[in-house]
């Protein structure tokens, strides 16, 4: 009965946390959906909040494991994982690896993609914690940090792929 209830809560979560960001969504200025954004200034919000979410899960994969991270995390999230090809089984069928290379993605925009994949990444980040660096949050508070701190500081991709790996190495996300 407890494992029903915590199913249920974690699908329900992932699906008012997906309620919330399409909300979000509504309410910001028309932002750049691909997977690799072209170069311009500014960059999305949506991107770099993708981009420091990937790190956190691949930390997450190489500190906790996959089978455990994958574990916490509903099923809906995981299966969404999976069907972007940002997250694919490894080639010696132990475990889980995340997928770093965006081209290899499957984020068709007839399908949502972009938006259902950072509906699972935000399933994800909810449901297990940062446990490599001091005070070990949960994914989406690490995040939502990020975020918060450097929406809006760089100008290119490249800065805030370098500020993420930083931050997500428990730096202070200024490389």
């Amino acid at each position: 009965m407890k494992s029903l209830v915590r199913t249920t809560f974690l699908r329900c979560s992932a699906v008012a946390a997906a309620v919330l960001m399409l909300v979000a969504c509504a309410g910001r200025a028309a932002q750049d959906e691909s997977s690799e954004p072209v170069e311009r200034t500014g960059v999305s919000f949506f991107w770099m909040e993708r981009e420091v979410s990937v790190l956190t899960l691949e930390r997450m994969f190489t500190e906790t494991g996959s089978a455990e991270v994958l574990g916490n995390t509903d099923e809906l999230s995981v299966e969404r994982l999976l069907e972007s090809g940002a997250v694919r089984a490894v080639e010696s069928g132990e475990g889980h690896e995340v997928v770093l290379d965006k081209s290899e993605w499957r984020t068709d925009e007839a399908a949502n993609g972009l938006s259902r994949l950072d509906g699972a990444l935000g399933g994800v980040m909810w449901a297990n914690e940062v446990t490599w660096c001091e005070g070990a949050p949960d994914g989406e508070t690490f995040v939502n940090a990020y975020t918060e701190e450097f929406e809006g500081v760089f100008d290119t991709t490249e800065e805030y792929t370098a500020s993420a790996a930083d931050y997500v190495d428990c730096g202070d996300g200024r490389p």
